[in-house]
């Protein structure tokens, strides 16, 4: 557990500096397997690191031996879905959010969040924005920037303007160079296309 919090403060810059709370991350990771070598629990927090480290073969394989260890765990499916969409392989990662979605009805709205990264990565932007409009249902304010991106990249840049209108209501401070900063592809030109699409709806560059 205390590992997941500290890959959270080194992607989103909560509290330590990223080194710092990166190296933390990992080093709460490594005891973890090495305390359990069987822990589904310890191999999701790894397989979420190494990404964060940019190895991204090694933390498909963690999430995917997550998901063997625990074929139960929804919470293992669907981390293994956002590091599958992560890693360059989004078309896998949909299949492993379907699956946690039927291991529980009843899913957190972050798991909308997982597929629609999943659909988006993968191009199906039909499927991504109702993956995101029902995450925003379920939690005003959330998924309304791969919104933005799945209106802009479908040809719909209308709606990608009122969604980024939107998420400044929200979030008045957001600048795409800090959501950059929190973002995970293996190709970065991925990425930079994703930041076109948020400049070309309005929102501030921040640089």
């Amino acid at each position: 557990m205390l590992g997941l919090l500290h890959y959270v403060d080194a992607r989103f810059g909560w509290w330590d500096a990223h080194e710092t709370a990166l190296h933390k991350a990992r080093s709460y990771a490594d005891k973890a397997l090495e305390f359990d070598s069987e822990s589904a629990v310890a191999f999701t927090t790894s397989s979420l690191v190494l990404l964060l480290e940019g190895r991204f073969d090694e933390a498909a394989a963690h999430a995917r031996k997550a998901v063997e260890l625990a074929p139960g765990s929804a919470d293992a499916a669907s981390f293994a879905s956002f590091v599958f969409a992560s890693a360059g392989l989004p078309e896998k990662a949909i299949v492993y959010s379907e699956r946690a979605m039927k291991l529980s009805p009843k899913y957190p709205g972050y798991y909308l969040g997982h597929l629609g990264h999943a659909y988006r990565l993968a191009g199906h932007f039909e499927n991504a924005i109702a993956a995101f409009k029902a995450y925003e249902a379920r939690n005003p304010g959330f998924g309304l920037v791969d919104l933005a991106i799945a209106y802009c990249q479908s040809g719909r840049p209308d709606l990608a303007e009122q969604t980024a209108t939107r998420l400044l209501s929200r979030h008045p401070d957001f600048t795409i160079r800090r959501w950059a900063s929190t973002q995970i592809r293996r190709d970065p030109t991925q990425l930079e296309v994703e930041e076109a699409a948020l400049r070309s709806s309005g929102l501030p560059p921040g640089d």
